[in-house]
């Protein structure tokens, strides 16, 4: 259960990105062109996809010099591939979340226990917004070339050398300001983290159309420690969570004509589904069988509507795999059960400081059936029966189309 309060607080909600880099100035020489634009909105999660950084320069990688937090004031760091229903991710998690030692969910405000957020390397900050439209509580986007960014989100407090050329920010700006690696970009107290490369198109996500219209930048995100360089890499994967392989985490299963990856309900847009927009819950048309976002071998159902909310399970008995469902298989049941977390140590993890997490568990106790049928490569029914055992459970009653 803390997971999903920890995922709650540190929701994510994010904007389209585009690549730019400026001209080398320092900030007391900004000229009226370097002044916030306009962003036009949208009705879509997310805002506008029609912002074009200016003075774009280079593309390909680049190598991160400096860690993101100071690596003392780093507890623990958690992978990519998350599923956290109950705030909003139902799918896997397209960033990674870093905290300071003994984090409290309750201090997650606390500005005593705020630390500074850093530039990995040289870059120009493109994009800040509001997460939801709270007030201090940013999300910023770092170009470093101009197809390779990385994205910041829950920065609670903004340097002045950005305040003096936003002004205060109420909804969105795209200020172009250059920074250093190891420059303070903002302060907090745990927020979250991704990279992401234009010129990377993930496999994973057979419809990437479903993603361009709310997240564009999703399936284009990379390794989150690929690119420090040694012995930074190191250190930061010492501080990761998962042990397994890929240590990054992953994020796109879907196996075209199996069940494996990510649905959305029949004529609802994708992922960006109905209601358009964080507040209305646009993830109550998503669903998922994946795996565990720290332990692979674990089978993870996540719904975006199981009784009125979005939830995710471990799968009792752990089978079938969803890899191996196609047309063919006809109807399955998997009986869901919650999800628990052994360290290397055989403790059960207290999620709320590092540990080497080796192993995800599912409960005994039965929280519900999902029945689901592939009638399709890319069709299937869905129901879900919450409160039911496999016994009282033969059927569909009221089924739902998804699609991919």
């Amino acid at each position: 259960m803390f997971m999903k309060t920890i995922i709650l607080l540190l929701v994510v909600v994010a904007l389209t990105s585009a690549c730019t880099q400026i001209q080398e100035r320092g900030t007391d020489s900004i000229t009226e062109s370097d002044q916030p634009s306009t962003y036009p909105q949208e009705s879509t999660p997310y805002g506008s996809r029609g912002y074009q950084p200016r003075n774009c320069n280079g593309t390909g990688t680049i190598d991160f010099t400096s860690p993101i937090m100071r690596l003392e004031e780093i507890g623990y760091i958690l992978p990519l591939g998350l599923i956290n229903a109950n705030s909003g991710h139902v799918t896997p998690t397209d960033h990674g979340y870093y905290f300071p030692p003994d984090w409290k969910p309750s201090e997650i405000e606390d500005s005593r226990k705020f630390k500074d957020i850093l530039a990995p390397a040289d870059g120009i900050i493109t994009e800040i917004s509001l997460v939801g439209g709270r007030l201090g509580d940013y999300r910023m986007i770092i170009h470093h070339t101009c197809t390779f960014y990385t994205i910041y989100i829950h920065i609670r407090e903004l340097p002045q050398k950005i305040l003096q050329v936003t002004g205060d920010i109420t909804t969105h700006t795209t200020p172009n300001i250059q920074v250093k690696a190891g420059e303070i970009i903002g302060r907090s107290n745990g927020f979250d983290f991704s990279v992401n490369n234009d010129d990377v198109t993930l496999t994973g996500f057979i419809v990437p159309e479903h993603y361009n219209n709310a997240e564009p930048w999703k399936i284009h995100t990379v390794d989150m420690f690929a690119y420090f360089v040694e012995p930074l890499r190191s250190q930061l994967l010492a501080k990761n969570v998962r042990q397994a392989e890929p240590r990054t985490g992953k994020i796109d299963y879907d196996i075209d004509g199996r069940l494996v990856g990510n649905w959305f309900v029949e004529n609802t847009n994708g992922y960006r589904g109905l209601q358009g927009n964080w507040k209305e819950g646009y993830w109550v048309t998503h669903l998922s069988f994946v795996y565990d976002g720290i332990d692979p071998s674990l089978i993870v159902v996540s719904v975006g509507n199981f009784s009125g909310k979005s939830a995710e399970f471990a799968v009792k008995g752990n089978n079938p795999d969803p890899a191996d469902i196609s047309v063919d298989g006809g109807l399955v049941k998997y009986e869901l059960v919650s999800i628990n977390y052994v360290t290397d140590e055989g403790k059960n993890w207290d999620r709320i400081s590092f540990a080497k997490v080796t192993k995800a568990l599912g409960d005994n106790y039965v929280m519900g059936i999902a029945l689901v049928q592939m009638v399709e490569n890319r069709k299937i029914r869905f129901e879900v029966f919450p409160g039911k055992t496999a016994a009282e459970v033969n059927g569909f009653l009221n089924p739902i189309a998804y699609e991919r």
